[in-house]
């Protein structure tokens, strides 16, 4: 007797006559799942999709919406990879930020400029023009017309 209600329960375990679609699933557990999503354990996370998913395997028109906004919010949301690079002020902020090292810098530029020596004496026009004759007379540098004779 025991084994034939076991056989049986098997059989019916196994058949592919339509079984029963999961109970549906509680507004305020799938209820404005935007809000409270990033704070829900992995655990419950994870859950809440499996149970989504076997709701989901039935058809569509049975699921409330709830359950289809939350189904949406889970493959569609902003959430994981899917998060915003920048929240709101962020980009002023790196705009700001930026402005503010660039003065920084040139500040610190103006800074430094202001305690250096003077510069070194050949890099006056004087020095220049005789280092160009010195070159003229050795007919050195033939690329720019020294050594050319006019």
């Amino acid at each position: 007797m025991f084994r034939q209600s076991v056989a049986r329960l098997a059989i019916r375990q196994q058949s592919t006559v339509a079984k029963a679609a999961p109970r549906a699933l509680s507004n305020s557990y799938v209820g404005s799942l935007e809000t409270r999503w990033e704070s829900l354990p992995k655990e419950d996370q994870t859950t809440l999709i499996e149970e989504l998913k076997t709701r989901m395997e039935g058809p569509w028109q049975e699921l409330t919406s709830a359950e289809k906004k939350a189904a949406y919010y889970i493959s569609f949301g902003e959430w994981g990879p899917r998060r915003p690079l920048y929240q709101p002020g962020d980009k002023s902020k790196i705009l700001w930020g930026t402005i503010g090292g660039l003065f920084a810098g040139f500040g610190l530029f103006a800074l430094i400029r202001s305690f250096a020596a003077e510069g070194p004496t050949t890099m006056n026009r004087e020095w220049q023009d005789a280092s160009d004759e010195y070159l003229k007379s050795k007919n050195a540098n033939p690329f720019t017309g020294h050594s050319q004779v006019q």
